[in-house]
């Protein structure tokens, strides 16, 4: 059970998430055979405030801590991780403006953006997305008060359905040439979906910006600051990336346990036999301090650099993520493979932590340049 810190709203409040998480299982298989977004369950979302979960409640979003953001994700993750990672890219972007944006922009933008607009933060490109400094090629040419926008960006989660874009563009040359915008879906933005292996039906898709119109009004900080908002937009991202993991390995082992305390061979259960018994503690362990740690790091988030320290707990969890999968659908054996069972979905879901919001091997670079 996953308890939500929210005051004396405690119950109520749970009451909400577990009604929404209990009708996101409900389709979570639909949603993943057909690879498309559930307009019920993202109408259910806004209504129960889960797409603003940080923003304050003067723009009427819930005005919660990345603690509860992240326990949140984690409980959605337990039943559908593309779900869940629609539901932390979407609140990206709401962050994004909180954090960057002025008054006015936040008073144009987040109250829709809680209540009923999805978002979607654009970044990766064809050329690449680790490298943003370097990898961003969409061009924004300034004319009079708006830039012209011509480009393409690729793997974008929440892009089949979302109204905002938070968006990263190039206005000149090397890391100053960099500069983010709030764009608003309309003629000159074309998406298509991408058909993938995991994490389907959170709306991934490339998006063509075709002489787009964007006010400078809408640009995040200044011209020429993208890329350090494109930077801290992805740090405290990964920490929420991370959630989806534990919510992964956290259910997986679930059904693990259960399945080997009914299955039998060789007239035991196999729950009985030694090496089933280290496979789950060894997940369970992990889990448990997984948990701990991104615990620890939610509790800084709001306040503190937790580039570093969310590379972590992204990686960790990752890695927990595939191993947990990997040893529920070998215990289920015949049944762990049928096709669109929890396990199996998980077993494609948990190798898109390894790339999405940073790959793995980016998340140790960062590690290491700080520890030399």
């Amino acid at each position: 059970m996953i308890n939500l810190i929210l005051g004396e709203n405690v119950s109520e409040f749970e009451k909400s998430v577990n009604e929404v998480v209990n009708l996101v299982e409900t389709r979570a298989g639909e949603i993943d055979r057909n690879n498309e977004m559930d307009k019920l369950v993202i109408e259910e979302l806004f209504e129960n405030g889960l797409m603003g979960v940080m923003a304050p409640t003067r723009h009427g979003g819930l005005g919660l801590s990345y603690v509860d953001a992240c326990r949140i994700i984690e409980k959605l993750a337990t039943v559908s991780p593309s779900v869940a990672h629609s539901v932390f890219v979407h609140n990206m972007a709401v962050n994004a403006i909180l954090k960057f944006g002025n008054e006015e922009q936040k008073d144009r933008y987040l109250p829709s953006l809680v209540s009923e607009k999805l978002g979607a933060v654009a970044i990766t490109e064809p050329s690449g997305g680790s490298d943003v400094a370097n990898a961003v090629r969409l061009r924004a040419v300034k004319g009079g008060n708006e830039y012209i926008l011509n480009g393409t960006k690729m793997f974008i989660t929440n892009a089949t359905h979302a109204e905002f874009f938070i968006t990263t563009a190039r206005t000149g040359s090397g890391k100053e040439g960099l500069t983010t915008f709030i764009v608003e879906r309309e003629d000159g933005v074309k998406v298509k979906k991408l058909d993938t292996g995991g994490m389907r039906g959170s709306g991934l898709g490339t998006i063509r910006f075709v002489d787009a119109e964007v006010p400078a009004d809408n640009i995040l900080v200044k011209e020429g600051k993208g890329l350090k908002v494109a930077l801290s937009t992805l740090s405290p991202s990964r920490l929420l990336f991370s959630a989806v993991g534990l919510g992964i390995a956290e259910s997986c082992f679930n059904h693990a346990l259960s399945y080997a305390k009914k299955r039998e061979s060789f007239g035991n259960k196999i729950v009985s036999f030694q090496a089933i018994q280290f496979m789950l503690a060894d997940i369970a362990t992990g889990i448990e301090v997984t948990r701990a740690f991104i615990s620890h790091v939610a509790e800084l988030a709001d306040s503190n650099d937790i580039t570093v320290l969310a590379s972590m707990a992204k990686l960790r969890s990752a890695e927990l993520a595939k191993k947990a999968s990997d040893i529920a659908v070998e215990l289920h054996g015949g049944y762990g493979i049928l096709s669109n069972t929890y396990v199996e979905r998980a077993y494609r879901d948990a190798k898109t932590l390894d790339i999405a919001e940073g790959t793995s091997e980016m998340m140790k670079l960062i590690i290491s340049r700080a520890l030399l």
